[in-house]
């Protein structure tokens, strides 16, 4: 029925960045480490803590006596060691999708663009899918691309945001990776799912120096709390987008059900004017069609970018005209 659709998602990852913010609303997962104390003097309520977060440099603190983990340190913790590297999640992300049609799969060719706002490259990206994720992936000249399966994420809401799988792009050349300011296009999927909302988790590569420095001899606590941080799902830019979800047998309902709640979370974060004819006549289709089961007949049109996307998206998936 649509034999290439493109659906820009550039504009709605940067009003989600930016209102997102504003609004202390996140796609990502509230950080399991404090934040660094201004003073530099960690509080005795948070004495069992050693790894810090310093939000306003971009980098984790790891900070512990040096006696800790020793049979001497109830009676002399010893001097604080304090070390500091950087977090990998200081980039701008924002994401074009073309999506076509291939017999029975759908091919998913990504652009992936770094705001001029970011202070460092994006070198790895992770696309978030059930399985099965795709039949094949490919990459642009300089990376490499992998499909992996059996793996869950944590994310906020598994009942939406649909895990088991992932697609993976790493650069493999140092010239290869996406600048502040700059895009790359040819990363592509082929799957049998239809698109629906999921999350990506864009990245800085981790330096060898520090992966080295972090993994040394330093006590199992310490540890514990430093590798949890450092997951993927924390030390990454997370961003809402599109990609493989829906397996040919999902009903139009349960599609339908997924598209609302993407729609008013857009709303909630003020990328969509939930007061726009677009947004209400969408909603509004969507909504009969999970209780009458009645195919959409979604009239008003797209005033912007961002709602063009959305309505390109729902066609696809619902494979309506």
């Amino acid at each position: 029925m649509f034999k290439k659709v493109i659906i820009l998602l550039t504009m709605l990852s940067a009003a989600i960045a930016a209102i997102a913010q504003q609004q202390q609303v996140s796609f990502g997962l509230p950080d399991p480490a404090p934040a660094w104390p201004a003073d530099g003097v960690i509080p005795a309520e948070l004495k069992t803590k050693y790894v810090f977060i310093d939000a306003s440099k971009n980098e984790f603190v790891i900070a512990y006596p040096e006696n800790l983990g020793k049979p001497e340190f109830e009676k002399e913790p010893g001097t604080l060691r304090i070390a500091r590297y950087e977090l990998l999640r200081e980039v701008a992300p924002s994401v074009a999708v073309s999506i076509s049609p291939a017999g029975s799969t759908y091919k998913y060719t990504y652009a992936v663009a770094n705001g001029k706002t970011a202070k460092q490259s994006i070198d790895q990206f992770t696309i978030v899918a059930p399985e099965p994720v795709a039949d094949s992936i490919n990459r642009p000249d300089g990376w490499f691309s992998v499909i992996q399966k059996g793996r869950a994420f944590k994310v906020q809401n598994p009942d939406w945001i649909k895990t088991g799988g992932a697609a993976v792009w790493s650069f493999q050349k140092p010239e290869a990776v996406i600048p502040p300011g700059s895009k790359k296009e040819g990363f592509e999927l082929e799957s049998s799912l239809r698109p629906g909302f999921t999350i990506g988790f864009f990245r800085k590569a981790e330096s060898v120096e520090v992966k080295v420095a972090t993994s040394g001899n330093i006590p199992d606590p310490v540890k514990e709390q430093k590798d949890e941080l450092l997951a993927l799902e924390y030390n990454s830019k997370t961003v809402l987008m599109l990609g493989p979800k829906f397996a040919a047998d999902v009903d139009a309902k349960t599609i339908a059900a997924d598209f609302i709640q993407g729609i008013n979370l857009l709303g909630r974060t003020g990328a969509l004017n939930a007061d726009s004819a677009f947004v209400k006549n969408t909603l509004a289709e969507l909504n009969n069609l999970v209780s009458s089961g009645a195919a959409p007949r979604i009239t008003a049109q797209p005033g912007n970018e961002v709602e063009a996307s959305v309505l390109s998206a729902v066609k696809v998936s619902l494979k309506v005209n």
